[in-house]
């Protein structure tokens, strides 16, 4: 391959409507659907596929965050096209030969697929890196390298806007503007619409004959681009979280979201209002999409929550399709949600997969390639010489959970409780743990309280000194925020008590904060120490000079001072963590320690 670009991935992508095998696809990248059916992501990242009949897992035990599906094979069916979550490489799963085909370059951001000129027999992808490159991959190039092309984009989608052209036009996003690349003539429009949009569909929206784009900008508007006479219209004042759009065999084609409260409308031209669509089940909806129906005269409806997929009926009846057990539970405060919290089919330790700035975007890595072990928001130590930190090593431990409340059937709650026990590799508990973690939302912040209590049964235990500085509580950030971010504590205790690897430090300080930009826009992040906490508040940090990645964490500081906990004794560590959209300044973050523990 000619590209390889060695940088991390970041986690936020939108993907495109596929015309050539009426495959839809929404605009939070885990749904697709084709020929084979439809496809998604369950809570684990794995790819499920229901076929009309059943359900199954073809590519298991991989880790994708892009689904799309096209015939990029000229097999006469869909393939499932999907970026893996390693190498950010393209795949190709093939239903009629059962293999994957791949893995095709890798630090891929984002793609599109459509097609490139009248003549070909097969579409092509559009592909954007990390790095800032532009690719075009097909077929007939498949083992001879990537087309280098000008420009750089997050977010893409193709129709055909011009009807005198025989091949699709591809829609991109730089910046928050959109942006029209012409294959005929190998270049951009010029800015065609701009406001902060974060995701677009394609499909046929008017009366015209041409396609036409329906953007989604970054406060939750829809608006219909019309791409003739160069005009943005505003669709509602609702505000919506994703959206799909559903074809009608050649008249208008159906807009679907998902509300504020994640349940299912469609959009209604005559009224221009989103209309509720009847749905008697109480879950919240993560996702939904269409697939069109075999005669090509109209599609159906279905929706992804708690990690199943539900077909939804014309009357509001609602059919489960698949039985998975949840295995996360969200947390939510005043109807926004904060963090999605996973304890269940976890490696070794449960985490917070994801939290989120007041605005709705996650700062949160899981599971790097680089660094597995590393799990959003995190909580470990060595415990009698079993290291629960770390996940490949013949000495590690896990943190098994034995109860959690509440259930986290169609539960979304602001509190959460549960019980741990801390097992080494002979299914000795060493400690157990009592976890308890609580959100709140306010104007222009997220807070975050973790507890963690350790009790040490009748043999006592012993935290140990290892030679790991960073043992305690971890946050590894998107990688995104991995370059030109900067650290900050209180001002009166700012003073690097260690210098460590490379720009690795440990800082005394009541708390640390670490401002970046994610995925373009500024956002800050901060953890404070409850002063009751029976260790100081000792922050480890790293990445801000570029030469690593992020990482912001508060060390038990065992590696110079172990710790041995008394028969029957207990341990109770509190953090708060609290994020920021935008750059905050230090009094901001000073106020909001001083306010919790005046």
């Amino acid at each position: 391959m000619r590209f390889n670009y060695g940088y991390f991935f970041m986690l936020f992508w939108v993907l495109a409507w596929i015309p050539l095998a009426n495959a839809i696809e929404n605009t939070n990248h885990a749904m697709t659907s084709g020929t084979f059916g439809v496809a998604w992501l369950d809570d684990n990242g794995i790819v499920r596929v229901f076929d009309g009949k059943t359900v199954t897992e073809p590519v298991p035990n991989v880790k994708i965050y892009t689904l799309a599906a096209a015939d990029l094979l000229e097999e006469g069916s869909d393939q499932l096209i999907f970026l893996d979550g390693a190498r950010k490489a393209l795949n190709i799963y093939s239903f009629k030969t059962k293999k994957i085909l791949g893995p095709f370059g890798n630090n891929i951001k984002t793609f599109t697929i459509g097609q490139w000129s009248g003549d070909e027999l097969f579409p092509s992808v559009l592909a954007s890196t990390f790095s800032g490159n532009t690719f075009r991959w097909t077929k007939d190039i498949m083992e001879k390298g990537w087309l280098p092309l000008s420009g750089n984009f997050v977010q893409a989608t193709s129709g055909q806007l011009n009807l005198n052209n025989k091949f699709d036009d591809f829609i991109v996003v730089t910046d928050g503007n959109l942006y029209v690349f012409s294959p005929k003539w190998l270049t951009y429009s010029r800015r065609s619409a701009g406001d902060n949009i974060v995701a677009l569909l394609t499909g046929n929206f008017t009366d015209s004959p041409a396609d036409e784009i329906v953007v989604l900008n970054k406060l939750g508007f829809t608006y219909l681009y019309l791409f003739q006479n160069q005009t943005l219209e505003k669709l509602t004042d609702q505000k919506i979280l994703c959206m799909t759009l559903g074809k009608n065999g050649g008249d208008i084609d159906s807009l679907y979201a998902l509300d504020n409260r994640r349940k299912p409308i469609v959009y209604n031209r005559e009224s221009k209002l989103w209309k509720d669509i009847p749905f008697h089940n109480t879950f919240a909806c993560s996702n939904l999409i269409t697939q069109t129906n075999p005669d090509g005269k109209g599609h159906t409806l279905f929706v992804v929550g708690n990690g199943n997929l539900y077909q939804l009926g014309a009357d509001g009846t609602v059919k489960q399709l698949s039985d998975q057990k949840s295995s996360k539970i969200v947390l939510k405060s005043n109807n926004k949600i904060i963090a999605d919290y996973r304890f269940e089919n976890v490696p070794c330790k449960p985490y917070i997969e994801k939290l989120r700035t007041p605005s709705g975007h996650n700062i949160l890595r899981d599971a790097p390639y680089d660094h597995l072990h590393h799990h959003g928001l995190m909580f470990a130590i060595a415990v009698n010489g079993c290291n629960f930190w770390e996940e490949f090593t013949p000495k590690h431990g896990k943190e098994i959970t034995v109860s959690i409340k509440p259930s986290p059937l169609d539960i979304e709650t602001s509190l959460l409780e549960s019980e741990l026990h801390w097992i080494d590799g002979e299914s000795k508990i060493l400690v157990k743990e009592n976890r308890k973690i609580s959100v709140s939302a306010g104007e222009n912040v997220t807070l975050l309280d973790w507890q963690t209590t350790l009790n040490a049964g009748e043999q006592g235990a012993n935290l140990d000194k290892s030679n790991h500085h960073y043992f305690g509580l971890g946050l590894r950030f998107d990688q995104t925020m991995d370059k030109n971010g900067r650290f900050f504590s209180d001002s009166d205790t700012n003073k690097v008590t260690e210098r460590m690897r490379i720009d690795e430090r440990l800082t005394l300080c009541r708390w640390m904060a670490y401002t970046a930009k994610l995925n373009g826009e500024p956002v800050t992040v901060a953890v404070l120490g409850y002063p009751s906490n029976p260790i100081p508040t000792m922050a480890f940090t790293m990445g801000d000079t570029g030469k690593t990645f992020a990482y912001l964490g508060i060390t038990l500081n065992l590696h110079r001072q172990p710790v041995e906990m008394k028969p029957n004794s207990s341990l109770t560590f509190r953090y708060i963590v609290a994020v920021w959209d935008g750059e905050v300044t230090p009094e901001t973050v000073s106020k909001i320690y001083s306010d919790l523990f005046r």
